[in-house]
């Protein structure tokens, strides 16, 4: 099972990272994370994805690929994750003097050394995943979060696990994630209507949205915003890309059927 092989790795590297990794002092203020998804009707999270276990042909470098996205995004995910996704920390940092966007540090957290990476490094945001970190120790590190003055995106995997966090103190933006992490495969027919049963954290899809038609459907189901990595980092024109997302979701989110 491929998380459990991430899981493991990241252990690894975190017992690393606690003896050795070198905090740098942030550099810029806090972004609202949540209130920046919220002042569109439909909101993109532009990723930046290097590579992926599922096989992502990035066409797009760091410089490249930022000021493209940024005009068309409400908040860019950065994966840090390095031996899977190629991902760091400096990235991260880079970003973050490139946009004024939000950025959501996008790796699996398992420990606070990774939290306080993420604050130092400049994230305004940290992903917690239901499926890796169970309830009790999400709440924990979503407090630690919290209590650096950043956001959270919590992850689940269906929309009966999203009724379990919707709303709770800790969760700014609650995430539904398309992909089977068993198998890697993507269907976002997993997801369908699971907006609906998000009513007071941000809903946010996660994964699989390649087409206009996916965009549509996910705002159809109830979502206000989608994360988006793969099709932005593979297209020819990611700008172009992400605003016909932005506006199929819209479209599907004030669809009456």
């Amino acid at each position: 099972m491929i998380l459990k092989k991430i899981i493991e790795r990241t252990e690894e590297r975190v017992k690393e990272e606690r003896r050795s990794l070198l905090l740098p002092k942030r550099e810029k203020g806090i972004v609202d994370f949540r209130a920046s998804l919220e002042r569109g009707a439909f909101s993109i999270i532009a990723e930046f994805k290097p590579s992926s276990p599922s096989g992502v042909r990035a066409r797009w470098k760091l410089e490249e690929y930022i000021p493209r996205v940024s005009p068309c995004a409400s908040a860019i995910s950065v994966l840090t994750e390095p031996y899977w996704f190629k991902g760091s920390y400096l990235n991260l940092k880079k970003i973050s003097l490139l946009t004024d966007r939000p950025l959501l540090f996008k790796d699996f957290v398992i420990d606070e050394i990774q939290v306080e990476a993420a604050y130092s490094f400049g994230a305004d945001a940290v992903l917690l995943m239901y499926d890796v970190l169970g309830e009790d120790e999400l709440r924990y590190l979503a407090k630690l979060v919290k209590a650096k003055g950043l956001q959270t995106l919590v992850e689940v995997s269906s929309p009966e696990d999203a009724l379990s966090f919707d709303g709770a103190a800790y969760v700014d933006v609650l995430g539904i994630n398309s992909r089977d992490f068993k198998t890697l495969k993507v269907d976002i027919n997993r997801i369908a209507r699971g907006g609906r049963v998000i009513e007071k954290s941000f809903p946010l899809a996660e994964s699989g949205l390649k087409t206009s038609r996916d965009a549509f459907k996910v705002g159809a189901w109830g979502f206000r915003g989608a994360l988006v990595g793969t099709s932005l980092m593979e297209s020819p024109d990611p700008r172009t890309k992400c605003l016909h997302l932005k506006a199929s979701g819209t479209e599907g989110l004030f669809w009456l059927p």
